[in-house]
């Protein structure tokens, strides 16, 4: 039976959380078998017949009263972030860690208009900008809070070769 893949935002330095713990915090709010993927907020778990948004509710509870941050939690299921994956238009790119997917929490209802004269390129479909960086991502100005501003919503970045390991470990 596939998964539910939770992405917490903005874990890594003052909201670092050691992924043993915290496959046991979620473990103990009732997530079933917890799987995590390097140490960014990727959980791999079972819903247990709970709504995307009682999911994220249930983690962002869990993580602030365990380790005190108050992180947003975008939930996707397999079969979306599989299909996210299939709409990508820059899935085939050479090198996967320069081609991400913001995963937002809602559809903007705004247009995203990138800025000219930059090499990155954006697709926004959905709940989801899709994001080339010929150059790399380091020095560019299109993170995740980028495009939170210019489309009102919030969102967490994911890479193409942690979106496809995460899509194996959810199956």
């Amino acid at each position: 039976m596939p998964r539910t893949i939770a992405l917490i935002r903005g874990v890594g330095g003052p909201t670092a959380m050691k992924m043993p713990l915290l496959r046991e915090v979620l473990a103990s709010a009732g997530l079933g078998e917890v799987v995590t993927l390097q140490v960014a907020g990727n959980v791999v778990l079972d819903d247990g017949g709970r709504s995307p948004d009682e999911i994220a509710g249930t983690i962002r509870d869990a993580v602030r009263a365990a380790f005190g941050h108050d992180l947003a939690v975008i939930v996707r299921s397999h079969a979306e972030l599989a299909d996210s994956r299939g709409r990508n238009p820059f899935a085939d790119a050479s090198e996967g860690r320069w081609v991400q997917t913001v995963f937002l929490d809602a559809a903007p209802g705004l247009a995203l208009k990138v800025p000219d004269g930059i090499p990155e390129e954006a697709v926004l479909d959905g709940r989801e900008v899709f994001v080339r960086y010929p150059e790399g991502i380091g020095g560019s100005k299109l993170q995740a809070g980028w495009f939170e501003k210019r489309l009102g919503v919030t969102g967490t970045a994911r890479n193409a070769n942690t979106i496809a390991k995460l899509i194996a470990l959810s199956a």
